[in-house]
């Protein structure tokens, strides 16, 4: 077996759905460039005498393909991360937060990245890397398909991309197999020149060895490497239906307007048009006629109408998210019951893209020697805008007032509100304030 071995829950029809959800992502242009994949050659083309090349590919230019899923995954992205997310680690690591992957990419701008492999393919995956020489650790993130094999304690990553050789950039063949052994963390990495694999040193604090892989898979759901449908699939399949729809429909149109000049009984005009005069004489016991053809099209309609059914099952694939509500026509309560089955996914989403970063950050404690308990991603459980009016916080703060509860509590509903910096604590926040509710009256 090689190196390139894939797991047996890579199969074919897997790696499909993967490729239709990131070309719907990519929009009509890398739709297009897939040809048949989604837009197979009518019958009667191939009976052109080139194949039906020419034929198929304005069939193919004048088919529209419905930006979907895109706005889909940015709105969705908008709603998860529009209020910040609270992320605690310790103050050695803080570094991470300006540059996170070793490349600039800032901590924030990752997670978002974590979110929208977890929204669009169902899954993602983050090695904690270190320079082989010692150093500070970062994030390397890892498309799913990427992670070509893996069992417990063991993964194989397909690194074959594009490097850079002065001006010129080469197609450059690498895996990389990270695994326990004996209870140390190693990495063998295989490439043009090590076919065997070259071992990589990967060491903690003091050059200790690490007692497990740095290496996290999450999907959907939770941490895991079990592969999941992906979320928006109903929406990358609606959209890929209405785009083959769009084909035909576009095609009927086009024939519609193609009219055959069509002489019967009679020699066929030289030349038509407006001034033009044509003379037909039909031969004995015959009439001549001179008339336009065209095709009926009779399943125009029908198209139309099917092309509009596959939008309500994007819709309700998803997309519904941003049907919108006239003001004042629906109460908050009516709004969060509507939206209460909606948001459910993007609730698990959401939380599985923090359980994955925080596991990502705890193995950079483990690598650099700090406590991984003080890492902490604060998932949200609910995904509803909670900010709070004026009216209730002042109510709120008469029942503080009056002593019915405690400033802890009225700084945790204010937190919930937006009322309150969710980067300050009670005590921090007690002691920038003056009045009732400053420093004297924190426990």
């Amino acid at each position: 077996m090689s190196v390139k071995t894939l797991h047996p829950s890579l199969t074919l029809e897997t790696l499909a759905e993967w490729q239709l959800v990131r070309d719907a992502m990519g929009g009509e242009e890398s739709v297009k460039k897939a040809a048949e994949a989604y837009l197979p050659m009518p019958g009667g083309f191939k009976a052109q005498s080139d194949g039906g090349r020419g034929m198929y590919a304005a069939y193919r230019n004048r088919a529209q393909f419905p930006e979907l899923l895109k706005p889909s995954v940015g709105a969705m992205i908008g709603i998860i991360h529009g209020q910040e997310i609270p992320i605690d680690m310790p103050e050695a690591m803080n570094y991470l937060w300006e540059d996170a992957d070793g490349m600039g990419l800032p901590l924030e701008a990752f997670h978002k990245r974590i979110t929208r492999e977890l929204l669009t393919i169902g899954a993602y995956a983050v090695l904690t890397d270190m320079p082989e020489e010692g150093g500070q650790p970062w994030l390397a993130g890892y498309r799913r398909d990427a992670v070509i094999n893996w069992d417990e304690d063991w993964f194989v990553l397909d690194e074959t991309g594009l490097v850079r050789d002065g001006f010129t950039w080469e197609n450059v063949e690498k895996h990389r197999v990270l695994k326990l052994d004996e209870g140390a963390y190693s990495v063998l990495v295989y490439d043009a020149d090590n076919k065997e694999g070259r071992e990589v040193s990967v060491r903690g604090l003091g050059g200790k060895p690490l007692p497990r892989v740095p290496f996290c898979i999450g999907n959907s759901m939770d941490i895991s490497a079990k592969l999941e449908t992906p979320p928006l699939i109903g929406v990358a399949n609606a959209a890929k239906a209405i785009y083959q729809l769009s084909a035909d429909y576009r095609h009927q149109l086009y024939m519609s307007g193609q009219e055959t000049l069509v002489a019967i009984n009679g020699d066929a005009p030289e030349a038509v048009g407006a001034g033009v005069v044509h003379e037909m004489q039909g031969g004995e016991g015959q009439t001549p006629d001179l008339k336009y053809v065209s095709p009926t099209c009779s399943g125009i309609e029908a198209h139309k109408k099917a092309m509009e059914d596959n939008r309500e099952a994007a819709v309700m694939a998803g997309a519904r998210l941003f049907e919108k509500t006239a003001a004042g026509a629906e109460s908050g309560e009516a709004k969060r019951l509507r939206y209460a089955s909606e948001t459910a996914t993007l609730v698990s989403i959401a939380q599985a893209s923090c359980q994955l970063l925080e596991r990502a950050l705890r193995n950079a404690a483990m690598i650099m020697g700090l406590n991984e308990a003080e890492v902490v991603v604060n998932a949200p459980t609910d995904l509803m805008d909670r900010t709070m009016s004026p009216q209730d916080f002042a109510a709120l703060f008469g029942v503080y007032a009056e002593g019915g509860m405690s400033w802890e509590t009225l700084h945790e509903n204010g937190l919930r509100g937006g009322i309150y910096s969710t980067e300050r604590t009670a005590e921090q926040e007690a002691e920038l304030l003056d009045g009732p509710m400053g420093q004297e009256n924190v426990a």
